[in-house]
């Protein structure tokens, strides 16, 4: 259960002092009628709406995990928490002071519930900063929608503002680098920033927001320059949501083009030998570390078995019972996969597993662009013939124990796996 909270903790936040934030302009507080739904966008702009509709920026005030998380939080830490996990579920319900500590659903107004809605990032104008503690959103009061167009057609709906800064990685940093205690965690705009692919200017955009030839409005011109609002990432709708399946597949396409496995392993042994099947991954394709985000959550991981007609004589990455990784997370098997190669970290006080809160320090075992890491594994076999290998580099956004602890078991089964990469061979033994 401690791990969980230490999760738990990090991901939404950890400042204490969650006075609403002020309009950087005005110095007047929003209110909610500042707002506007996105389905007043969605006339004119229906497929921006459609694909926002199917995003994890649209679900993150409608995830039910995020909602016992929340209220587990606040219990555990006897509400210090206030709004924290507001800031980047629901910017508006943060800024306006219509962010409970504890809430259920239905406690939220409807535009609250809206999560990261249109208003949100095209109302937002620069500096974008990183986060410490507190997000310092610099939203503009007004009828302007900011964009990457500098054509944009005035349909009098509202008025059109162009900022370069849509097309650049910057846009995400607000809620994509997070300082805690002093040391940088949630650092993904960092990842980036410090990495080649920052250097060659590949924006976050480029990928998780790709381009396509259409309409930015109704009645508007064909352009070649328009970017989905889908926003695909790693994590997934697990209740009833727009487009899931949807969803899933794009996850599924993006985790398939983020790395290089490769597997070296003989072609033929003695069956006196220990062999050795070496597997390496290498972040090749991806514009930050793999896993990113809450890394010591994400669960990436290989998987090893070795098996012939009748036996399997090797395995690791597999699953316990519960479905859990058999490392200190699984309660049927705690640290029973001695050859586990997960790449996760920990978040440590002077020395000790630790929370956001009092961290200190932190292991991070993710791989950085154009890094890589290699696992050995080494096994015999008890008879000669031919010994099949499979290798499988494997993702899921979070491990099911995290689940349990929530008493959140109905949601179990929509916890995906995602194969990322496989290899298999032969090994003829003597």
């Amino acid at each position: 259960m401690f791990i969980v909270v230490a999760f738990l903790v990090f991901l939404f936040g950890c400042k204490k002092d969650e006075t609403p934030p002020t309009d950087n302009n005005t110095g007047a507080k929003f209110k909610l009628t500042d707002f506007e739904s996105a389905t007043s966008c969605s006339t004119c702009h229906p497929q921006y709406y459609e694909e926002w509709k199917g995003s994890m920026h649209r679900y993150s005030t409608s995830d039910p995990i995020w909602m016992l998380a929340n209220n587990s939080l606040q219990q555990s830490t006897n509400g210090v928490l206030k709004s924290t996990c507001f800031q980047c579920h629901s910017p508006i319900g943060f800024l306006t002071g219509n962010a409970p500590p504890n809430f259920q659903f239905n406690d939220l107004k409807d535009i609250v519930r809206e999560g990261i809605n249109c208003d949100v990032c095209h109302r937002m104008v620069p500096p974008h900063t990183t986060t410490s503690g507190r997000i310092a959103y610099n939203l503009k009061k007004g009828n302007v929608k900011y964009g990457q167009l500098v054509d944009a057609v005035d349909a009098g709906a509202h008025e059109n503002g162009y900022d370069a800064s849509f097309e650049r990685s910057e846009m995400c940093r607000e809620c994509h680098d997070l300082i805690s205690n002093g040391v940088p965690v949630e650092v993904t705009f960092k990842e980036w920033q410090n990495s080649p692919w920052g250097a060659m200017s590949v924006e976050c955009q480029d990928c998780h927001m790709q381009t396509y030839t259409g309409r930015a409005a109704t009645g508007g011109p064909i352009r070649e320059n328009l970017h989905r609002h889908d926003m695909v990432g790693v994590d997934v709708a697990i209740s009833d949501f727009p487009y899931r399946a949807e969803q899933r597949a794009q996850i599924d396409s993006l985790l398939k083009n983020s790395a290089t496995l490769t597997v070296v392993s003989p072609s033929s042994a003695n069956v006196t030998d220990s062999i050795l099947v070496a597997v390496n991954v290498y972040n090749d394709k991806t514009g930050h570390n793999l896993p990113t985000s809450v890394f010591f959550n994400r669960q990436m991981w290989i998987e090893v078995n070795i098996w012939n007609a009748t036996d399997t004589v090797y395995r690791s990455g597999n699953l316990d019972a519960n479905g859990d990784l058999m490392d200190k997370s699984s309660a049927l098997s705690p640290n029973a996969d001695k050859d586990l190669k997960l790449f996760a970290g920990t978040l440590y006080k002077n020395g000790h597993e630790s929370n956001v809160f009092e961290m200190d320090s932190l292991v991070n075992n993710s791989i950085p662009p154009f890094a890589s890491r290699t696992a050995n594994y080494k096994f015999k076999v008890p008879s000669s013939g031919t010994w099949n290998v499979s290798v499988r580099l494997l993702f899921r956004p979070f491990g099911p124990y995290l689940f349990r602890a929530l008493n959140a078991h109905q949601y179990l089964t929509e916890l995906p796996i995602f194969e990322m990469e496989k290899e298999q061979s032969v090994i003829i033994v003597q």
